[in-house]
């Protein structure tokens, strides 16, 4: 049996299209908009989003990827932030990064960054 070519992973911050590092994503394949169950919520630091627990259905975007390129972006995301996998609302389960100090940062009041309304 051969390992599948690739992985599901939910962004919310600055990966998203039209956003400062979305180049990291490299040849991603944009999957849709979607959102999380409501167990999230976001703090900012430094002027970027850090998810964390909480109660919050978080909205992003699902990129389908290599699992090639799993090392490339675990270094890119850095200290900051861990990857786990995690649920959306129609109960896939995709990878995402998470903050690894949940007390890092300041509270963000909305459920998408940047805050769209």
């Amino acid at each position: 049996m051969t390992e599948a070519p690739g992985f599901l992973l939910f962004v919310y911050g600055s990966l998203k299209r039209g956003q400062s590092n979305h180049h990291e994503l490299g040849s991603a394949l944009f999957v849709g908009e979607v959102r999380t169950v409501p167990q999230f919520a976001l703090r900012m630091l430094d002027g970027y989003p850090l998810l964390i627990a909480g109660a919050q259905s978080i909205r992003g975007e699902l990129f389908l990827l290599p699992t090639a390129r799993l090392p490339t972006l675990d270094a890119f995301e850095g200290e900051q932030y861990e990857r786990r996998e995690i649920e959306l609302a129609d109960r896939r389960c995709v990878l995402t990064y998470v903050a690894r100090d949940p007390s890092t940062g300041i509270a963000y009041p909305g459920d998408e960054w940047p805050d769209s309304k």
